[in-house]
């Protein structure tokens, strides 16, 4: 009251703060139509470079004799397998609108052999042997719309029985690995930033198999002219989720392999005479070639995991698409309120301002004009 008392509650004070926050109305709305855009679609899912096919060259295990000699190769001293510290590094470009980052801190993914006695007799390959460990080098940082580098560091430590388990008739064998991580994801909406941890655990499983790969040099080239050497190689790619999740869905023939011939197994194998070995044809193999090839889809999620993400990933967008809507629904309302409040005001005072004016002055009177030289 005593606000309007004093003339701040005048139409011309209405009239101004109404013209001025209505195109700050408006600019907001454009901003959160701006945002609804950016974020649709709401989640796009890393874009990583496919690696060249390759796998693990029986060149470089440790085999005992008469193994070794069998498959061509020198015989190796102990301990017998694949022992070896390597570094892998996989770029991967960020389309969407958060920035993710997956922490060195607590990464962990470990290779799980099963065991083959349990696998023969029905089960899930329990217990398991781990034979390699993976750490990251450092974050590995994927900003919006760039691109990020993972650097792994594998310390493998594969006994010569599980690097073979591959070679079996049947032309292909189960692996396993599980992963603990922690996925940082920071985002902007209608500016205002927030970041949230995320730990995970996953157990995956996939399958392996034989493969003929090139010859590599001492300095790790192919040689010239091309020589091709056995090796284990990834068939499929890896199935994730929970463990029983895993093992309750993962299928041969539903990844993608299939029996396409038989031929008679090789006698490096050991296997007894006249035992017929499977020819197969695999996402991540060329049955003509036996080369290993790349695989289009590297990971896939059990039917629960699916599901899983796809109910945290709903929640989010809920989130965030109200934020957006609430913005847009209010600025339209107050936009065109203020607009309306401003020119209805502005028409008030201009009113007010003419019924205001002093009447315009007439000319002064004067005297009539008297004829002195009339006569009365």
């Amino acid at each position: 009251m005593g606000c309007c008392k004093k003339g701040c509650c005048s139409p011309k004070v209405k009239a101004i703060v109404g013209l001025c926050s209505a195109p700050l109305n408006f600019a907001i709305l454009i901003w959160a139509i701006t945002e609804k855009v950016r974020w649709t679609p709401f989640y796009v899912p890393l874009q990583c470079d496919t690696p060249l096919p390759d796998g693990i060259r029986l060149s470089g295990v440790s085999m005992p004799s008469p193994l070794a000699e069998g498959m061509g190769l020198h015989p190796g001293s102990p301990p017998y397998g694949l022992y070896a510290n390597t570094t892998v590094t996989t770029a991967c470009t960020n389309p969407g609108q958060a920035k993710m980052t997956v922490l060195a801190a607590g990464f962990e993914e470990v290779a799980l052999a099963p065991n083959v006695t349990d696998l023969a007799n029905g089960g899930v390959g329990a217990p398991y042997t781990r034979s390699e460990t993976a750490h990251l080098a450092g974050d590995a940082v994927y900003p919006i719309g760039g691109r990020g580098e993972m650097v792994m560091q594998l310390e493998t430590a594969m006994a010569v029985e599980d690097v073979l388990a591959g070679t079996a008739a049947r032309g292909y064998s189960i692996t396993y690995s599980r992963m603990t991580q922690t996925v940082q994801t920071c985002a902007s909406v209608m500016g205002m930033e927030s970041c949230a941890d995320q730990v995970s655990e996953q157990f995956c499983g996939s399958y392996r198999g034989n493969c003929l790969v090139p010859t590599l040099d001492s300095s790790g080239a192919p040689v010239v002219p091309e020589q091709l050497e056995p090796a284990i190689c990834p068939l499929t790619g890896k199935l994730c989720g929970n463990e029983a999740e895993v093992h309750a869905q993962l299928d041969a023939a539903t990844m993608g392999i299939q029996v396409v011939s038989q031929t008679a197994c090789a006698a490096s194998l050991g296997l007894p005479n006249g035992t017929l070995c499977n020819i197969i044809e695999a996402p991540g193999l060329d049955s003509a070639t036996q080369r290993p090839r790349a695989i289009e889809t590297a990971v896939s999620l059990t039917t629960e995991a699916e599901a899983r993400m796809s109910e945290a990933l709903a929640a989010a967008e809920s989130a965030v698409t109200s934020m957006i809507w609430i913005t847009i629904i209010c600025n339209s309302f107050f936009f065109l309120l203020n607009l309306m409040s401003g020119l209805f005001n502005l028409r008030q005072h201009l009113r007010a301002k003419a019924q205001a004016k002093p009447p315009t002055q007439g000319a002064l009177p004067t005297l009539a004009g008297n004829d002195f030289d009339s006569k009365p």
